[in-house]
């Protein structure tokens, strides 16, 4: 894991953690680049949310940290929980479904459990936090649990630089037509609002 310098670091704050490049850059396959993307705005999001804290305690409870405890808690329950929605319902069966037999099918079994578990430790981890965040974005002064903050930040990051190093570019070699079809259809249908129009 690498970090990107930052010549503006306060005293005892650490360097931003940042993805390595992504193994999955340059896929074809628009629904795989969805997923690479989704992981830096989460990652970047959660370097916003790693500095809240220091912020909190400098500056009190001002205009940006209420801002950024605002952002952090939307994106939180709007993209990072549908991101392992999406891959929980449209890309894991999707890859589990185009394994071969044998080694090829027990390998992506043992990735997919792994993943999953580790979503839930996650949504875990945000349940202590999001609380206390939930009272900052409304003005309201709050305690943030600051280890949990710790552990869901090395996770996500350390999970997100896993799926781009390992699952990705598994999926970009194993996914069948019908497979990368299907999980194309299933992401497009997510983000389509759905109109109905009534003709008389």
């Amino acid at each position: 894991m690498t970090a990107r310098p930052d010549s503006t670091l306060q005293p005892g704050e650490q360097p931003a953690a940042s993805l390595p490049a992504p193994v999955s850059e340059g896929f074809s396959d628009e629904a795989l680049e969805t997923f690479s993307r989704s992981h830096v705005h989460i990652v970047d999001t959660m370097n916003r949310l790693r500095v809240l804290p220091m912020q909190l305690a400098q500056r009190g409870l001002d205009d940006g940290v209420r801002a950024s405890a605002v952002a952090i808690h939307r994106f939180f329950n709007d993209a990072v929980l549908e991101h392992h929605d999406e891959e929980e319902r449209e890309l894991f069966p999707s890859l589990a479904h185009s394994a071969g037999r044998g080694d090829e099918a027990a390998l992506v079994g043992s990735l997919i459990a792994r993943l999953a578990r580790e979503h839930r430790e996650i949504e875990s981890l945000w349940d202590r936090i999001e609380p206390g965040l939930r009272r900052l974005s409304r003005g309201r002064p709050a305690p943030l649990d600051e280890r949990a903050i710790e552990q869901i930040v090395a996770l996500y990051v350390a999970h997100a630089a896993f799926e781009e190093s390992a699952v990705l570019p598994l999926a970009a070699c194993i996914l069948k037509s019908g497979d990368r079809a299907a999980l194309a259809l299933g992401l497009a249908m997510r983000r389509t609002p759905y109109r109905i129009n009534a003709y008389i």
